[in-house]
């Protein structure tokens, strides 16, 4: 079954990732995951898209909190994985969530991502 959400971004702070020295990606990767799920979660439990915008509404124009047992909320994460930091979709429904509410980025990073990241990787030290 294919992704409906455009992970592009996600993809791209991949590729940046892969161009810096092992060991800064490492530590960086190793910072940026949990950094990257407190950010998630934060904008999932305030009813907002990632993007800050308010929350589509449903079909009859109600607020949608997008739990029935909270199993999303409780399993969206990131993981670092050597150099690697990818995000745990822990339901399978959990992929419609990104392109039609924003539970993640679909195309660019949010702002304040970008902002987080480049924090991560200008207080990370570069081994000699």
């Amino acid at each position: 079954m294919p992704l409906k959400g455009d992970l592009s971004s996600l993809r791209g702070l991949k590729s940046r990732l892969k161009t810096l020295p092992t060991s800064v990606a490492h530590d960086v990767a190793q910072r940026a995951a949990p950094a990257l799920t407190n950010l998630t979660v934060t904008a999932f439990e305030s009813d907002r898209t990632v993007y800050g915008e308010p929350r589509p509404a449903g079909v009859h124009g109600q607020t949608l909190s997008l739990e029935r047992t909270g199993a999303t909320r409780r399993t969206l994460k990131f993981v670092a994985n050597g150099t690697i930091v990818r995000c745990v979709l822990g339901t399978k429904w959990a992929r419609y969530l990104i392109g039609k509410y924003g539970v993640l980025p679909n195309g660019s990073l949010p702002v304040g991502w970008s902002e987080r990241l480049g924090a991560l990787v200008k207080d990370t030290k570069v081994q000699p």
